[in-house]
């Protein structure tokens, strides 16, 4: 049994299509937990005009996806959670190859599957991983592949994934500090735990054209995971993901901070919070010495990067 569940804010005229592609399923041992956050528009409306029995409704005030993930988490009958957000669909076969990814690796905790990006209905973007063509299987080394530049993408979408609910009493819960990357963090916490499966099969479709999509709104750096790099602090004795997160934070708080007047002292807040211990040099210039030096290092060390890009 599966507990599908989804967070929903202002999403009345997608919010149909994603519970309809659930009851689509080929697999029909499921339950779906809504968690509405507070919506203000019609989407409770269209919620309570589905009738089936699986489907419950939950309303709670406004207070983030974070909060409404815990919730329908915390109130989810079984034992495994499908994530889904509330204008994404899954293909017809998607619940039925998870279960087929639980069975055939019951070591893992969390199972993935890819996902196509679309546009106006059509095809934009297949997610390219970095790892074989058809992959499915036990993802080896995650961090120390993308360290070593052997790029595995973020393989990852809150849309297409299965975790075995105990998990969240190992890893916590959602961040609720965060509203940018809050899903990047938490599988960050499970990979660095626990062994985790993707099939490169698109079988999820997540649509740019959505409703109140949280890419289309300006990113705060104090609400984006970089802010809270020092989370990570108790993973120091893993150095493949403590490393790797360090630098992932320091690479997007650099461009904040060079390019964002706005956001600079959240950034250099930010920076403070770094352990250059595990960083390249380059960033004790970048955010230890007065700006006008940092800025001169930053637009070397791009107008580098832009060069190799250039010889291949």
């Amino acid at each position: 049994m599966i507990s599908v569940v989804i967070p929903l804010y202002n999403k009345s005229a997608s919010i149909a299509r994603t519970i309809q592609s659930i009851l689509d399923q080929t697999f029909q041992q499921f339950e779906i937990v809504v968690v509405d956050d507070g919506s203000t528009d019609g989407s409770v409306a269209v919620l309570e005009s589905i009738e089936d029995k699986r489907l419950r409704l939950i309303k709670k005030e406004n207070g983030g996806v974070c909060s409404a993930r815990n919730k329908g988490i915390q109130e989810a009958k079984y034992d495994y959670i499908a994530l889904l957000d509330a204008d994404d669909c899954f293909d017809k076969e998607y619940l039925a190859e998870q279960i087929k990814l639980i069975k055939d690796f019951p070591e893992a905790m969390m199972w993935g599957i890819n996902f196509a990006e679309l546009y106006d209905g059509k095809l934009i973007r297949e997610l390219p991983t970095g790892l074989p063509k058809g992959f499915r299987g036990i993802v080896e080394g995650y961090f120390d592949k993308t360290l070593q530049n052997g790029r595995i993408s973020d393989l990852f979408c809150s849309s297409s994934v299965v975790i075995r609910k105990s998990v969240f009493d190992v890893v916590g819960a959602f961040d609720e500090r965060i509203k940018y990357a809050e899903d990047t963090d938490m599988w960050w916490r499970i990979i660095a735990n626990f062994p985790v499966v993707f099939y490169d099969k698109y079988m999820v479709f997540y649509y740019y054209d959505a409703e109140n999509r949280a890419m289309n709104r300006e990113r705060l750096l104090k609400y984006w995971l970089p802010y809270y790099v020092d989370k990570y602090s108790s993973y120091k004795g893993n150095e493949p993901f403590y490393t790797f997160a360090e630098r992932w934070c320091a690479v997007k708080i650099k461009q904040v901070y060079f390019n964002n007047k706005n956001q600079r002292t959240d950034a250099k807040t930010a920076s403070a919070k770094l352990d250059y211990r595990v960083l390249p040099i380059k960033y004790k210039y970048l955010f230890q010495k007065p700006y006008y030096i940092g800025k001169f290092v930053y637009i070397m060390t791009e107008f580098i990067l832009k060069i190799k890009k250039l010889i291949g």
